[in-house]
């Protein structure tokens, strides 16, 4: 078993469009979460839908559309704020896009990229390694493991669980890091670990958590065998 997995992260060079090219992009990514098969409209992060979205696309055309009408040269205050909220939710939905992805198809990066052009997206970076994001394991010992998850946004959160068998998994804290150590594990043992994260909320905006526990969207498992430690203290030691 693999102790990282690549993570490929889709790039969000929409943010250079401009309103007037944002809101065809929007709107072609929109349509396509109706329809995809391996990205599901059904498992977008409440509160933000479909209808949601479908609001602030028209909300910034509607501006986009006086502006040109008017044939004014300068973006008002409105049309600033309405941009700023529609690339704050495509952020949520782009995050949530290629979450799914990496975890239908973990290490998979041509597959990856397929599923992305059919939203308008590719991967970040260049070169085809530049774009790669690892979940792995940094460090074992002591009981210990130091976790990295690929970095979600300034926001995030991230949800760990581990396990022996990949049958009963133990949560563990969430944490606003994408780097963590967890300590107290079994010693002298395989120990899987997954993760998930949710992605950051505007301002002002109160956190929507489901109630159901198992509607995380676990990753793939990277594991390690976790030694019992052989100095004083929980210090983890690089591997």
């Amino acid at each position: 078993m693999k102790n990282s997995i690549t993570w490929v992260k889709a790039s969000k060079d929409y943010h250079e469009k401009t309103s007037e090219l944002l809101v065809p992009f929007a709107t072609a990514l929109k349509n396509q979460l109706a329809i995809d098969t391996d990205v599901p409209a059904s498992g977008i992060p409440a509160p933000l839908t479909i209808p949601i979205y479908t609001t602030n696309i028209g909300d910034l055309n509607t501006d986009v559309v006086a502006r040109q009408t008017t044939r004014a040269a300068t973006l008002t205050s409105d049309e600033l704020s309405k941009g700023s909220t529609l690339l704050h939710n495509t952020d949520i939905l782009v995050n949530y896009i290629d979450s799914v992805c990496n975890q239908k198809f973990p290490g998979d990066v041509a597959h990856i990229t397929t599923v992305f052009a059919r939203f308008g997206l590719s991967p970040a970076g260049h070169g085809g390694t530049g774009h790669k994001h690892i979940f792995r394991i940094l460090a074992t010992a002591g009981g210990s493991a130091t976790l990295e998850a690929p970095v979600a946004g300034v926001g995030a959160s991230y949800h760990w669980r581990w396990s022996t068998d990949q049958v009963t998994w133990h949560p563990v804290k969430s944490t606003h890091k994408s780097t963590v150590i967890i300590n107290n594990l079994p010693h002298d043992v395989r120990v899987y670990f997954q993760y998930d994260f949710s992605p950051p909320v505007g301002k002002g905006i109160y956190p929507t958590v489901s109630a159901n526990a198992d509607d995380f969207h676990w990753s793939s498992s990277i594991s390690d065998v976790i030694k019992a430690s052989t100095t004083t203290g929980n210090t983890p030691n690089p591997l």
